[in-house]
C-alpha cells in the first residue's frame, strides 16, 4: 500500500490541477459541454417570470450539471487509474538493486516538475496540448457524451495539469506496485474531480463562481509547485523513505 505521504501528495496534486490558471477560467465551458446548460441558460432561469419558475429551472439545470460532471469525472478517472496501473507495474519491474536508482530518478523528475509548475523552467512537451477532437454531435451531446468527454480529457495533455499529473505518475512508479499506482491515481482523480462536482452543484445558483475561484488559481499553483519540488528533494535524498516510516509508526497503535 502507498504511504500516507504519497496519498496526501497526489491528492494535493489533483486539487492544484483543478485550481490551475488554465483550468479555472475554462470551467464554464467544461460545465456547459458535459451538461448542455450554458451561462446563458442560467441567466434566463434567473430572469424567469416568477421565483417559483426560476427555482424549478435552476433545479433542472442542477440535476443535469451533477449527472454530467459525475460522468465526466468518471471518464478521466478511468484513464488515470489505467495510467497508475501501468506506472506501478513499470516500477515493480525495477525493484531490487535498481529500486534506489528509480527513487533518485523519480525525485529528480518530481523536483523538475515542481520548477515547471512555478514557472522557473520551461519544457515544451509538457506545455503542448495533445488532444483527440471529438465529433461535433458528441461535443454537443451534453450529459449523454459526458463520460467520453472525460476520457478524452484524461488522454489529452493540458499545459497546467501535465506537470501535476506527471508528478503523480512518478510517485506511482516509485511505489513499485500496480495496485498502489492505481490507488494513487485514483486519489489524484478525487482531488481533481471532487471540486469540479462541487462547482457544478453550485453553478446553477452562483454563475459567477468560476470567476471568483480564478483569483486563487495562481497562489495555489505556486504553492503546489513548491510542495512538488520539496517532495522531489525528499525522494532524491532518501528522506522520503524515513518520513514515511516515521508516519507509519505514528499511525500504528502501540
Amino acid at each position: 500500500m502507498p504511504s500516507l505521504a504519497a496519498v496526501a501528495a497526489t491528492f494535493v496534486a489533483g486539487l492544484a490541477s483543478f485550481l490551475s490558471p488554465c483550468t479555472v477560467p475554462l470551467l464554464p465551458a467544461y460545465l456547459a459541454t458535459v451538461s448542455g446548460a450554458g451561462a446563458a441558460d442560467l441567466a434566463a432561469a434567473a430572469s424567469s417570470d416568477t421565483p417559483g419558475e426560476a427555482a424549478a429551472r435552476r433545479a433542472g439545470f442542477r440535476g443535469r450539471l451533477l449527472l454530467g460532471s459525475v460522468l465526466y469525472v468518471a471518464g478521466f478517472t478511468a484513464v488515470f487509474i489505467a495510467l497508475g496501473l501501468t506506472a506501478g507495474s513499470i516500477g515493480r519491474l525495477a525493484q531490487g538493486t535498481t529500486a534506489r536508482a528509480l527513487e533518485i530518478a523519480g525525485g529528480v523528475l518530481v523536483f523538475l516538475f515542481g520548477l515547471l509548475i512555478v514557472g522557473a523552467v520551461r519544457w515544451a512537451p509538457l506545455e503542448r496540448v495533445y488532444a483527440v477532437r471529438l465529433p461535433e454531435r458528441i461535443r454537443r451531446g451534453g450529459v449523454a457524451g459526458a463520460f467520453l468527454v472525460g476520457v478524452v480529457f484524461g488522454i489529452g495533455w493540458t499545459p497546467c495539469v501535465g506537470p501535476f499529473l506527471a508528478a503523480a505518475l512518478t510517485l506511482a512508479a516509485v511505489s513499485s506496485h500496480a495496485a498502489a499506482g492505481a490507488l494513487l491515481l485514483g486519489v489524484y482523480s478525487i482531488g481533481l474531480g471532487m471540486p469540479f462536482i462541487i462547482v457544478a452543484l453550485l453553478w446553477a445558483s452562483l454563475p459567477q463562481l468560476p470567476r471568483r475561484l480564478s483569483r486563487f488559481a495562481r497562489p495555489v499553483t505556486l504553492a503546489g509547485g513548491v510542495i512538488t519540488a520539496a517532495l522531489g528533494i525528499l525522494l532524491a535524498t532518501g528522506a522520503y523513505t524515513h518520513l514515511t516510516s516515521y508516519l507509519a509508526q505514528l499511525s500504528t497503535p502501540s
